[in-house]
């Protein structure tokens, strides 16, 4: 699978993603971008106890959406991500699989930067 910077309409480094309070603790914030394509790209998230952590929404184990439904993306502990395609399950704080067709890769992770409350995407 490609990098997520050279997936399709994959945000450009520097670019605006959302404020810092816009993504409540231990939620998610999904993003898309190329939304006019039946190929968006995907990506969300996530307010681990105020340290924010993005990773691409994409399984690579068949690079499909975790989800269906927006917000979904957790087990029903909310102690993993999950691929609702595959059950496969991600850890929180780095991404990686630890059950599932995937176990030992992970999600893509994408950079953060940040300028005072604005999250942009990193370098």
């Amino acid at each position: 699978m490609k990098r997520w910077f050279e997936q399709r309409h994959a945000p450009e480094p520097g670019s605006y993603l959302c404020d810092i309070d816009e993504v409540g603790e231990s939620q998610v914030r999904e993003l898309k971008f190329g939304t006019d394509t039946h190929m968006p790209f995907r990506m969300f998230i996530y307010n681990d106890a105020g340290t924010l952590r993005a990773y691409m929404n994409a399984c690579p184990h068949f690079n499909v959406p975790l989800n269906y439904l927006a917000g979904e993306l957790f087990t029903t502990d909310r102690r993993q991500f999950l691929c609702m395609t595959h059950y496969a399950k991600f850890n929180l704080d780095d991404g990686r699989c630890s059950e599932g067709p995937c176990e030992g890769e992970g999600l893509e992770v994408i950079p953060l930067r940040f300028d005072g409350e604005r999250v942009l995407v990193g370098d």
